[in-house]
């Protein structure tokens, strides 16, 4: 089963990465839309929620707490762990400028947002620089900020495959029924 977890890790890898190389060659703006960020969070559950039912069906028809736990946790730190590395080294090698470029699109939708808002000029300046350093962790990352995204990103996992892993567990009756006893006794 740890293979087949690890090999669903890396198809959601894949789709994350897609995605994000997609919506930065073709539509950047979309970084500073806070709708995206719900889109992306929503889509990614229901890819989770895809990979779980596929390792259920491949599992059988017993799934126990544990081995659920194990399996969907084993596919989501694969899947981080792949997407976070990607992430950093597209940033930072394959293209070095794109933080400068998803930093501009990103301060200027939330100015636009904060004066909507009715912000001061100060309180602007405070939120932007804020939102500047939560970006420059994420796209611009030192080795420091990756250890603490990994971690984070780590515990985020391990949440969410409890989660998953409550839901989607199915234990073998307690008690056989009495088809079940007939049959034995045959």
């Amino acid at each position: 089963m740890n293979k087949i977890s690890a090999l669903n890790g890396l198809f959601i890898a894949g789709i994350n990465i897609a995605i994000q190389i997609i919506v930065y060659y073709s539509m950047p703006e979309m970084f500073g839309k806070m709708y995206f960020s719900g889109i992306l969070m929503v889509l990614n559950i229901l890819i989770y929620v895809f990979f779980t039912l596929d390792l259920k069906k491949k599992v059988g028809q017993y799934w126990p707490f544990k081995i659920a736990l194990k399996t969907i946790f084993t596919m989501a730190l694969v899947a981080n762990t792949v997407s976070l590395i990607f992430t950093s080294l597209f940033y930072k090698f394959i293209e070095p400028g794109a933080y400068d470029k998803i930093i501009v699109i990103i301060t200027d939708s939330a100015t636009s947002m904060y004066e909507k808002m009715g912000m001061s000029e100060d309180l602007i300046e405070k939120a932007l620089k804020d939102v500047e350093k939560q970006f420059q962790s994420q796209y611009n990352p030192s080795i420091m900020d990756f250890i603490k995204s990994l971690a984070i990103s780590i515990l985020l996992g391990f949440v969410m495959s409890l989660i998953f892993a409550a839901i989607f567990k199915k234990n073998p009756p307690m008690f056989k029924t009495i088809e079940e006893e007939t049959l034995s006794g045959l």
